[in-house]
């Protein structure tokens, strides 16, 4: 099965493939001890969710995300791993919820793109429905092995109202998820997941809500072959294109402004060059310019299908499997998308 992060917003539950190698290294020190709980409340969409009050490092955006950890060692922990897999990691854990636009997908569809975020769903070791605060959920744990012991996590999926899906996430490093456990499967049971925002109403004039901008904040993402960069209010979101192995959308508030991964069998025509002749008229791009895209070769297209959308499309091969990787935005939102988005595209690695 093909695999693709969105983050969400899926949470921060992506490595890249050379995760997977086991080291000899020295062991972190274990996790502190966990102060009495406190509850964070978001103001937009009144979800609740507990956390250790010593634990310092608080992470929110309000109507999006929360995140706390013991400190701001044990979020770096979190950055860390993802460029840089080697390296020895503290005993670090996480407690996060982040908020997905349900835009119109069923509950068991969410958990499917939510699975996305990994390399391979054997990775899961259990997806199972369950309840919050008495609503239908699913439980999807997870674990694997890094150089500095077993990395452990679990996701509660709940959709409550139409607007929202609520993830809440539990991961640690270390071999210390299960030291945590205890007060991860409390926090759980008391965990209130979001409502629809309320709208605010100003006398009788209806304020309607601005698109949220790609947050500053990245996640890697893995997919087949490949890892990117992303803001981490995008979700990833699984596409179907022709002739394609996988393909995958990134996208936050505004459908207009998304990055979308390719990947095409290379196998049987490796002449980048020939390829991107071949394309030019599909596009109706007037030239191709030469680049590099994940430290190979690589050309790039600049076009428009019109709706005053702008888009960008890459190509690159690596072995057998030739990326594709366009970013398409709202001309009018230039400022805010394009910059981001150039951003995402030079942390392309083809794996």
């Amino acid at each position: 099965m093909d695999i693709s992060k969105y983050f969400s917003v899926k949470g921060l539950t992506v490595f890249i493939l050379a995760m997977f190698l086991l080291g000899c290294g020295e062991k972190s020190k274990g996790p502190e001890p966990l102060g009495s709980l406190q509850t964070y409340t978001d103001p937009t969409t009144s979800f609740k969710v507990q956390y250790p009050g010593n634990w310092k490092e608080l992470q929110k955006e309000s109507g999006r995300r929360f995140m706390a950890f013991p400190g701001k060692d044990a979020s770096d922990a979190f950055r860390k791993v993802y460029a840089m897999p080697g390296e020895i990691n503290n005993s670090a854990a996480q407690i996060a919820v982040f908020l997905q636009p349900t835009r119109g997908r069923i509950l068991d569809s969410i958990v499917l793109d939510n699975m996305t975020d990994m390399i391979s769903d054997s990775l899961y070791t259990e997806k199972r429905r369950t309840t919050i605060a008495g609503l239908p959920a699913y439980r999807l744990r997870y674990r694997y092995n890094l150089k500095d012991g077993l990395y452990e996590g679990e996701k509660y999926i709940v959709v409550k109202d139409t607007a929202y899906a609520t993830v809440l996430e539990f991961s640690a490093f270390s071999d210390s998820y299960s030291f945590y456990k205890p007060t991860f499967d409390n926090i759980a049971k008391n965990f209130i997941p979001a409502s629809n925002p309320i709208e605010k109403k100003p006398d009788t004039v209806v304020q309607n809500a601005e698109a949220a901008p790609p947050s500053l904040t990245s996640r890697v993402v893995n997919g087949t072959g490949f890892s990117i960069s992303v803001p981490d209010n995008f979700n990833g979101v699984k596409t179907q294109n022709a002739g394609t192995i996988y393909s995958v959308s990134f996208q936050g508030d505004r459908l207009d402004c998304t990055i979308q991964v390719d990947v095409i069998d290379a196998s049987k025509q490796k002449n980048l060059s020939k390829i991107v002749e071949d394309n030019k008229k599909a596009y109706g791009a007037a030239a191709a310019s030469k680049t590099t895209l994940g430290g190979v070769e690589a050309y790039y297209m600049n076009y428009s299908f019109g709706g005053n959308v702008q888009s960008r499309v890459y190509f690159a091969i690596k072995g057998d499997k030739m990326f594709r990787v366009t970013m398409n935005y709202f001309i009018p939102k230039q400022d805010v998308y394009k910059p981001v988005f150039e951003k995402s595209i030079t942390t392309f690695r083809m794996l």
